[in-house]
């Protein structure tokens, strides 16, 4: 399968790492935002070709493209994607609001398509993985939420702080703070508290309530997210079915982040 990779960044980086550990798959051209950065970035993984226009790369004999572009990029790109032909993966968020979520759902459903620095919007981007995963792991609607942010950054514009409460139905709480004032070594961490233990995961780490490794070789053929979500993309393609976190899947959770933002408006 041959794949177009949009984004020189930190996440290009990890798909690029992901998709040479995948048997069957090249990756054809490389398409990113600054020429010197995707010129050293396609050297160093050995991609022959690269662009910063991707109209350019989606002119190519390629079969999909998995956009790791800036956020404000991904509903365009992903529309532009799929009418060039071609399959998408697009990393989260699919887009920085409702509208744009929905036009990028109706699109795929119209083509046929399957897809999914600072200035990093807290709620629309670094939020939307915990939304999206709690509704998932739920397997429920999020009925109720409110959120709340800091003071607004006076050159960047942006909330540097925020806290946002969810709940489903059936009771499952959600708690989660965000903030781009963090020093140190906390990074992005989950703890889930259940019936059945408590459990914590840091990026592709996961242990118990002690700090006890949680055995996941029985789970998966890899513990990283990145090569997982990858795989997935591709196995969907080639089996001809939709891919689980189909946009269509994850329009829910954007309908809960635009929601959250009415509550922030509110106070």
């Amino acid at each position: 399968m041959k794949i177009i990779l949009a984004g020189e960044g930190a996440i290009g980086r990890k798909h690029i790492a992901a998709l040479q550990r995948i048997d069957d798959v090249e990756v054809v051209a490389i398409v990113g935002g600054l020429a010197d950065d995707t010129e050293a970035f396609a050297d160093e993984f050995g991609i022959e070709r690269w662009t910063t226009d991707l109209a350019e790369a989606l002119a190519l004999d390629a079969d999909a493209a998995i956009l790791a572009t800036p956020t404000q990029m991904h509903a365009a790109q992903a529309i532009q994607t799929m009418r060039a032909g071609k399959h998408v993966l697009v990393e989260i968020p699919m887009a920085d609001n409702l509208a744009d979520s929905s036009e990028l759902v109706r699109t795929q459903q119209e083509t046929g398509g399957k897809p999914r620095t600072w200035t990093d919007h807290l709620l629309w981007h670094h939020s939307c993985h915990t939304v999206d995963l709690f509704g998932y792991q739920t397997g429920e609607l999020i009925t109720s939420g409110w959120a709340q942010q800091g003071p607004t950054h006076p050159e960047l514009g942006i909330a540097m702080d925020m806290t946002i409460g969810m709940s489903v139905p059936s009771g499952a709480l959600c708690t989660l703070s965000l903030s781009f004032n963090n020093n140190g070594p906390l990074g992005t961490f989950f703890r889930y508290i259940c019936d059945n233990g408590t459990y914590i995961a840091r990026y592709d780490d996961l242990v118990d309530g002690y700090d006890n490794p949680v055995d996941l070789s029985g789970v998966a053929i890899s513990s990283d997210g990145i090569e997982l979500q990858d795989r997935e993309f591709i196995s969907a393609i080639t089996e001809g079915r939709e891919p689980n976190a189909s946009v269509a899947q994850c329009l829910g959770a954007m309908e809960t982040i635009d929601m959250l933002e009415k509550t922030i408006a509110e106070h």
